[in-house]
């Protein structure tokens, strides 16, 4: 266990080299226009834009046209996919 730990660490360790500029620093080399960055070799990741509502001031037309577009991903897809709600 503690080997493929080991092992596992050693693999996942890139060279460090000292940055010449700023944009040297940001780990990202690519990003593509869903979203996904990739950043280092073989390392992906996501982001997420969300934006801060508030909804107990919002009027009845904006509470409605804000659940629409809620429950519009939820609604499309398939009945066998799951999306947990927190």
């Amino acid at each position: 266990m503690i080997k493929t730990l080991t092992n596992i660490l050693k693999q996942d360790k890139e060279r460090f080299q000292v940055p010449k500029k700023v944009q040297d620093i940001i780990p990202v080399s690519t990003i593509w226009s869903d979203g996904i960055f990739l950043s280092g070799k073989n390392k992906y990741s996501m982001t997420y834009k969300f934006e801060d509502i508030n909804y107990a001031v919002a009027s009845r037309e904006d509470k409605e046209a804000m659940f629409l577009e809620y429950s519009e991903p939820l609604n499309s897809g398939e009945v066998i996919n799951r999306v947990p709600v927190m």
